[in-house]
């Protein structure tokens, strides 16, 4: 090929790693996936682009880009597999990490495990220094008394530090100061000061995102520079990786704020399925995206994802910008087991990818859903993955029997049972995304994907009346398609509590000002050509006397406007509860999103070829559909379905990286992109 045209996507699950490739010029698109190396992740990424790059003839000299997502410092978190850390805080906050928000999620469950303390209280120092609440240094810190604090850090062997004084959010000059200091003295020390991390205000959630920055520091920056100069051996140069807010960042910046990607897969599946549905105009869209491990499940409304600034990870609330991403324990690898009640239940616990399935003959002997889909005809019970993953089912048969014998239930009714149950839990996922958050469900398109999304779309459109399900061209690689569609992307937030009135104007042009100087300086540092720069507005609201606030996107015109940034809020706060006060309305945060445009890959759409689908028939296998009874479902290969090809339900149509199942009195129409729309006949 000779010129760097070539784009690279690359997501790492819990089960799989899937490659994406395109040729900027032409629009080819080029897939690959393979199993997740367990104790290092590059190991899969590189042997995955070295083997994409082979067989379809290119070098990494060719690659203009290369996105990561990766779950490295998730993984860290949840395993606990973090480096000894120190914290400096402000005297008097030196137990405020287990202290925490006094909430009781588990009330009256008496066996109830606290969250793990990722910093041992000898390891956490407190420093004599105050900010008042208006941001004015009341006592600056004695140097003296920070060398103390060096000394014992360097006892202790510390690895990483983090930094979270009170009030630095509205004054950062103390934090930055011991950053001084502590570089100097600890060179070698992952180093988190809360201000750089974050500006908002509540010191409990800046405290833990700190924490957890530096916890998982080193770990990420060990697999960041392994991953770099390896791809870098092979000619790959200009990587990226997946911010948890949706767009990109340079690797360096990924090092230095890790817990950015700790959502970095998921967000990536959001993009693209955002992305490909932006081209045939659905704009209101749930998306599901079932993997081997995991349901990630997240809404775009009109053509706009949701965001938030808060998640839990690992029970910790963390502030970072990020997709509203919600996460449950039900993927193909999902465990089916029965309770101490005797009753049957689905994950979260997983077989991930090794040992996997009991069909995948690699030692599982544990029943999944994936074992589940076998027994019932869903899934070939032969070969997965194109061919290139021998299955076994009469495995998957012995796993769900022993299941069935110890619940006095059939074979086959167990396999249903267990489709039925792990159904319903994502059910009850997608209301609280979309039925508690004040929208009709009925009203979206739902988008599924990952390896397991379209066996479940059509059972789930099914059960809630959802009108159409849309199965991307490669819905099982639509992560790492979806990185090639991402942006750099950064969020600038601030706090400043204001009440909105016809006064407020000035403080909103400063405030704005403001972030907008500090958005300039990071389109300069990541060298993002001015005409490629764009930038997203949006305010942190609520009721005088709330304790919480809803972040309300606004256009950058309405700002000299109280009025019109009242009605916005109005407009939101209605659809969320149904009900608006006249009560005074505060901003809490002021917000701006810099993104820097990339070139998009080309997409060709498909010429019309008819409905005919037959010569995408492979043939027909027989599916149990319960109380004994059998179905014939005619069997297509997706590779050979064209644009405009209409299937009709009871089928099943095969791909390398998924399977989809279409009902009786559905069908399936392809569009020019060669994405399926399942829809009620």
């Amino acid at each position: 090929m000779g010129s760097k045209t070539i784009r690279i996507g690359v997501d790492v699950g819990g089960t799989n790693t899937d490659i994406c490739a395109i040729d900027e010029t032409s629009g080819a698109l080029m897939v690959y996936k393979l199993p997740s190396s367990l104790y290092d992740q590059s190991e899969a990424v590189v042997s995955g682009v070295k083997v994409i790059a082979d067989e379809n003839n290119f070098t990494g000299e060719e690659v203009s880009r290369f996105m990561h997502g990766t779950t490295v410092a998730t993984n860290a978190i949840l395993e606990g597999r973090g480096a000894k850390t120190a914290l400096i805080t402000t005297g008097g906050f030196r137990d405020l990490l287990e202290i925490g928000r006094q909430k009781r999620p588990d009330l009256y469950n008496l066996q109830a495990d606290k969250v793990k303390t990722l910093i041992s209280r000898d390891c956490r120092f407190e420093i004599s220094e105050r900010i008042n609440y208006e941001g004015n240094i009341v006592r600056n810190f004695d140097e003296d008394e920070l060398i103390r604090i060096v000394e014992a850090m360097k006892a202790e062997d510390v690895k990483a530090a983090a930094v979270m004084l009170l009030n630095a959010y509205l004054n950062p000059e103390n934090e930055r100061r011991i950053k001084k200091i502590l570089e100097e003295k600890c060179p070698d020390v992952f180093l988190t000061i809360s201000s750089d991390l974050s500006k908002q205000f509540r010191e409990y959630e800046r405290l833990c995102g700190t924490v957890i920055n530096s916890f998982v520091g080193p770990e990420v920056r060990k697999y960041m520079d392994n991953l770099k100069r390896t791809l870098k051996s092979i000619g790959v140069e200009n990587t990226y990786i997946n911010h948890s807010n949706g767009g990109l960042m340079s690797i360096d910046e990924s090092m230095r704020y890790p817990v950015k990607t700790a959502l970095s897969g998921p967000a990536a599946g959001v993009v693209g399925a955002q992305y490909i549905t932006e081209l045939i105009n659905e704009k209101d869209l749930i998306t599901v995206d079932i993997g081997g491990t995991s349901t990630d499940i997240s809404l775009v409304v009109d053509g706009r994802f949701e965001a938030s600034d808060e998640k839990t990870i690992s029970g910790y609330p963390v502030r970072i910008p990020s997709i509203d991403i919600s996460t449950i324990g039900a993927g193909g690898g999902s465990i089916a087991w029965i309770d101490s009640g005797g009753i049957l239940k689905v994950g979260p616990q997983s077989a991930g990818a090794s040992p996997g399935p009991a069909c995948y003959k690699q030692g599982g002997e544990e029943a999944t859903i994936t074992d589940a889909r076998v027994v019932l005809g869903h899934l070939n019970n032969q070969v997965l993955l194109g061919g290139r993953l021998p299955i076994e089912a009469a495995l998957s048969e012995a796993a769900i029997k022993r299941l069935a014998d110890r619940i006095n239930m059939d074979l086959m009714e167990t396999a249903r049972g267990i489709i039925s149950i792990s159904n319903s839990n994502i059910i009850k996922e997608i209301k609280n995304v979309t039925v508690a958050k004040g929208y009709n469900p009925s009203e979206f398109c739902l988008v599924a994907f990952g390896g397991s999304g379209p066996l479940h779309a059509a059972e789930l459109i099914d059960e809630m009346m959802i009108k159409k399900a849309l199965i991307p061209k490669t819905p099982g690689l639509l992560a790492a398609y979806g990185l090639l569609t991402e942006n750099m992307r950064r969020d600038f937030v601030q706090t400043n509590v204001m009440e909105v009135s016809a006064q407020c104007r000035d403080i909103l042009e400063k405030q704005f000002a403001l972030l907008e100087k500090e958005a300039d300086a990071w389109f300069d540092e990541e060298k993002i050509d001015p005409e490629k720069r764009s930038r997203e507005y949006f305010l942190d609201m609520r009721y005088k006397g709330q304790n919480h606030e809803i972040r309300v996107p606004i256009e950058k015109s309405i700002i000299s406007s109280a009025e019109e940034i009242r009605k916005e809020f109005t407009s939101a706060y209605e659809r969320l509860y149904s009900f608006s006060s006249d009560d005074a309305v505060q901003i809490v945060n002021f917000g701006l999103s810099a993104i820097g445009d990339i070139i998009y890959p080309v997409i060709h759409e498909e010429a019309y070829d008819g409905e005919d689908s037959r010569k995408a028939k492979t043939g027909s296998r027989k599916v149990y559909e319960g109380n004994g009874a059998y179905s014939d479902y005619d069997l297509y290969d997706r590779e050979k379905l064209r644009n405009g090809n209409v299937v009709y339900g009871p089928a099943i149509v095969e791909q390398m990286d998924s399977t989809t199942i279409i009902l009786k009195g559905q069908k399936a129409t392809v569009d020019q992109y060669l994405n399926m729309m399942i829809e009620r006949v």
